[in-house]
């Protein structure tokens, strides 16, 4: 496996947005960097693998902002798509991005890559403390922009050898207790708060529409045949629109990004076990160990936001 260590991130996952993801019915519902090495990719032994160590805030003895990641192959792929990246630059501002990718096991990571590597690029080069919400918008739309124009391009050049290939991207920046997020296709993003798990996030699949219109229930839902059908993604169109969420972060409040393997994974009730083991001082590959005993049919990434 490969993990990613900060500043570094991206792996694809295997999906085509439109298209059904090959994996096994879920039997949950609830609440998925290159050469030298890339970003995001893991190691070859798993008991190797190395995590997005905790980092802190570099101003002071008072430490809030701590951001931790790992990302893992899952028991059943053969390759890790998912890629991530996270960085925290004073004591209250960080970012953390998360992609799966989709196009097959070439196209997949490449997308992947390219679109966490854009969105790193541009947040680490332009993220300031301080910075107001409307500033932080504009940062985060323009890093998405970005990495969708990178994806689509490199498709576009490929001469038909990366056709269809896209990611999944969730983000989350931080400034001074206001967290913004935004996602495209299902990619998540989760709020701890006070020992209850909630979700920031919307999935843009098609079987997350019908739920929303009330025409499936979760159970029908979690085994019907589109569930991994994305109807949005990083660098399939030459423009994307993702959803963007604002959250006033609390003291001890925590944001979990993570790619579907991990939520498919655990039900939700695991998953907050799971996460706030990890918050009491637990690895981080807790979580992916979790993911793993309840079969890991997919690969399997979690980038963890503590405001301290």
């Amino acid at each position: 496996r490969r993990g990613a260590a900060a500043g570094q991130g991206l792996r694809d996952g295997g999906r085509s947005a439109g298209r059904e993801k090959p994996a096994a019915c879920d039997r949950r519902a609830g609440t998925r960097p290159l050469p030298n090495k890339k970003l995001g990719e893991e190691p070859e032994n798993r008991a190797a693998t190395p995590a997005l160590r905790p980092q802190t805030s570099r101003e002071g003895e008072r430490k809030m902002l701590y951001i931790y990641g790992v990302t893992d192959r899952g028991m059943v792929r053969e390759a890790n798509e998912d890629r991530f990246a996270g960085e925290v630059f004073d004591r209250g501002s960080g970012y953390a991005v998360v992609c799966d990718g989709m196009g097959g096991e070439v196209g997949g990571g490449i997308a992947a890559g390219i679109a966490a590597e854009e969105v790193r690029r541009m947040i680490e080069s332009s993220l300031r403390p301080h910075m107001e919400e409307r500033s932080l918008h504009l940062l985060l739309q323009t890093a998405i922009d970005g990495a969708n124009r990178a994806v689509f391009t490199r498709s576009r050049q490929s001469g038909g050898a990366l056709d269809g290939m896209g990611s999944t991207l969730c983000a989350a920046v931080v400034s001074d207790g206001t967290a913004l997020v935004a996602n495209v296709g299902d990619s998540r993003c989760y709020l701890l708060r006070e020992g209850e798990l909630s979700r920031v996030t919307e999935d843009h699949t098609a079987v997350a529409a019908l739920l929303r219109q009330g025409l499936l229930t979760p159970e029908e839902a979690a085994c019907h045949p589109d569930r991994h059908a994305i109807t949005r993604a990083i660098g399939v169109e030459p423009e994307v629109q993702p959803d963007y969420t604002v959250i006033d972060l609390k003291t001890g409040d925590a944001l979990l990004l993570c790619s579907d393997g991990l939520y498919n994974a655990l039900p939700p009730g695991e998953l907050t076990e799971a996460l706030q083991e990890v918050l009491r001082g637990a690895d981080i590959h807790t979580m992916i160990n979790k993911a793993n005993a309840a079969g890991g049919p997919d690969n399997i990434t979690a980038v963890l936001m503590h405001n301290r």
